[in-house]
């Protein structure tokens, strides 16, 4: 599938080179999408953050006929207890709806210490939030709601009047989209899939948010034909599914995300979408995605596969994001405080500013990020496309690295030495990987491969940033880095890319911060 790259310690895969394939290969496309985005992204210094008519932070103005809506089990919610039991009381489906929409998406701390000063319970790049979370409903007349996370208020873009009454949305489905505009265009073909992590970042602490309210979210990646405005990539849903459902008879599955009517039209981030793949380590069974298919081996690399791509989005149910939250959520806190203290932490830290976190200390970022790769095992083509590796300093140690495989049971493989090279610097004490082989990937979904496959990656790091929350620690994630020099001092083997980093530090640098409140 392409050359080896002489250099650092090992080898690593460069996947696709040369000019651009013909718009007819579809497979040979995807590929140089996945490549284009990862091993030739075009990223360059970012000169100012005004590269537009408006300063970009994901919030809007007023838009006529808006509305407040009552949120009377949003300060219930916010106090329930992070590790449960979930939000009892007499609230309706539609009342925890919202609240949950409106805890998962607003904006909870204004930071003066840092250069990116806005900040939510998940992160985005340089604080300015690509990724917005909309209300769908059906019937007569379909709606497209998006929750503003200033105001709280729900913006129709379909010309008419908001819904003034919560009951009316109780039947909604929420889709997560992206636009990756509003970064600056010196992150080039990276702003696609940037904004499709953040949106998996997103959907994760929706997820969550929901599960708390007392509902039953089952999480789809990748929907297609779903009604989102011009300019929007939907890269991720959520349906509820009936209470008592059980997740292992397949009943009450929620229909597929994409299927109601369109209120607007829809735009692919970036024309073709930006996505890597992602590669399951400990043999999760496959319970979603395209059959993993064997055949003749085609010269891109691919075995050919019978039939087309499926055009069904790849789910989590709601049993199994119920397991990852249990897995990750601290006792005795508040929901509102386990979200309000997620942080990247400050963003000019590096590993000699952070103080020492060993693999002991971030027991509960490896728990989280573990309990996710299970989880995620619903979504994935074919057992194997998503592996979890773990970095660390040997006793603190700058010079002495390792990294071990974590399998979804919590496992940790035989550790390997990993060799220092000026392009695979650590930035803090311990550290997490997220590697993929995109093949699967794009042999399941076709175009959609990457909008499915990053999204995915962002909703199972989210449980890792939730994870150092829970136990006082900060993670900041990482996109920006030479792939083929850390698949090399990794030992990935040649189908396997370092898709996306966590970096773990114990230093929040919210000293400065002024809280912002959501109003019940």
């Amino acid at each position: 599938m392409g050359t080896t790259r002489p250099g650092p310690p090992g080898t690593a895969s460069l996947p696709v080179t040369g000019p651009r394939p013909p718009a007819t290969d579809s497979r040979a496309r995807v590929l140089a999408g996945f490549h284009g985005q990862s091993h030739d992204k075009d990223v360059s210094p970012v000169e100012t953050l005004f590269f537009g008519p408006d300063l970009s932070n994901g919030l809007a103005r007023p838009v006529p006929g808006q509305a407040r809506p009552s949120l009377p089990a949003l300060g219930p919610l916010r106090d329930t207890d992070a590790s449960g039991p979930p939000l009892g009381g007499p609230w309706s489906r539609a009342q925890r709806l919202l609240a949950a929409c409106v805890e998962a998406v607003r904006v909870r701390r204004i930071s003066a210490a840092d250069r990116y000063p806005v900040h939510r319970a998940y992160p985005s790049p340089r604080g300015l939030f690509g990724a917005d979370l909309f209300v769908v409903s059906g019937g007569p007349v379909p709606r497209c709601l998006r929750v503003d996370p200033q105001s709280h208020a729900l913006q129709p873009l379909d010309g008419l009047p908001a819904p003034r009454e919560p009951e009316d949305l109780a039947d909604a489905r929420l889709v997560v989209a992206v636009d990756h505009r509003r970064y600056p265009p010196e992150y080039g073909r990276l702003r696609p899939s940037l904004a499709l992590l953040e949106g998996g970042h997103l959907l994760a602490t929706l997820g969550l948010a929901l599960e708390r309210a007392g509902l039953r979210p089952r999480t789809h990646f990748g929907p297609t034909d779903t009604p989102v405005p011009s300019g929007f990539s939907p890269c991720g849903a959520i349906t509820l599914e009936p209470d008592g459902t059980s997740d292992a008879d397949g009943a009450g599955e929620a229909p597929e995300a994409g299927s109601a009517p369109e209120a607007g039209g829809t735009t692919e981030a970036g024309g073709t979408p930006e996505t890597e793949g992602t590669t399951e380590a400990g043999g999760t069974p496959k319970v979603s995605g395209a059959p993993e298919t064997e055949g003749a081996t085609e010269p891109d690399g691919f075995p050919e596969a019978d039939g087309t791509p499926t055009d069904t989005a790849p789910t989590v149910s709601a049993e199994a994001l119920s397991r990852v939250a249990a897995a990750s959520a601290p006792t005795g806190t508040a929901l509102r405080r386990w979200l309000d203290d997620r942080t990247s932490g400050v963003s000019t830290a590096n590993l000699v500013t952070s103080s020492h976190v060993g693999p002991g200390g971030g027991a509960g970022v490896s728990t989280a990020l573990a309990a996710a790769l299970g989880a995620a095992g619903e979504a994935l083509p074919v057992p194997g496309a998503l592996r979890l590796y773990r970095k660390v300093l040997v006793a603190d140690r700058v010079d002495d690295r390792a990294a071990c495989e974590l399998v979804p049971d919590g496992t940790e493989l035989p550790s390997r030495p990993v060799a220092r090279t000026g392009e695979t610097n650590f930035s803090s004490s311990l550290g997490y990987t997220l590697a993929v082989d995109f093949r699967p990937w794009a042999r399941a979904h076709g175009d959609h491969a990457q909008t499915v496959l990053h999204t995915l990656l962002g909703w199972t790091a989210q449980w890792g940033c939730l994870g150092a929350a829970a136990t006082g620690l900060c993670a900041r994630p990482m996109r920006n880095y030479q792939e083929a020099d850390w698949a090399a001092v990794l030992g990935l083997g040649p189908d396997q890319t370092p898709a996306y980093q966590l970096w773990v530090r114990a230093e929040r640098g919210s000293y400065m911060d002024l809280p912002v409140d959501a109003s019940p």
